[in-house]
């Protein structure tokens, strides 16, 4: 179900705002990202570094030239990846995910308490990056 979600084409779309968005101004451009650009960020954080949400919002929108990246799409689409590669682990019978979703949420993050997983499993990846497993 998650992969079939990942794997649907979604066409990303910069909006001029006519009005205040959470943290985006009236008149501010407004990147609506998809879940393949937010893997993607992902993966080229490096090995033992974490980004927040915010800081992958603030580069996703920077590359496409706009103000801000959508803080609503980018939670549904980060959820997204991050269950399709635990859906990917699962039905491969991988020893860990290949997205090192790790390195970008942690059991404090809002998306956190929507996924498949346990806050033990999670913490348990983020443990073994920082032991470097």
């Amino acid at each position: 179900m998650w992969i079939e979600k990942f794997n649907k084409p979604y066409k990303e779309k910069i909006k001029k705002l006519t009005f205040n968005f959470a943290d985006i101004k009236k008149g501010e451009t407004m990147l609506v990202s998809s879940p393949s650009s937010i893997a993607n960020f992902i993966k080229k954080i490096p090995k033992g570094k974490k980004k927040t949400v915010v800081e992958m919002r603030n580069a996703l929108a920077k590359k496409a030239k706009a103000n801000k990246t959508c803080p609503v799409s980018t939670g549904i689409f980060l959820r997204i990846a991050i269950e399709a590669s635990l859906e990917e682990q699962s039905k491969k019978k991988l020893k860990k995910p290949k997205l090192p979703f790790w390195r970008i949420i942690d059991e404090k993050t809002a998306v956190a308490k929507k996924l498949s997983i346990s806050k033990k499993l999670l913490n348990t990846y983020i443990n073994q990056e920082l032991r470097n497993e």
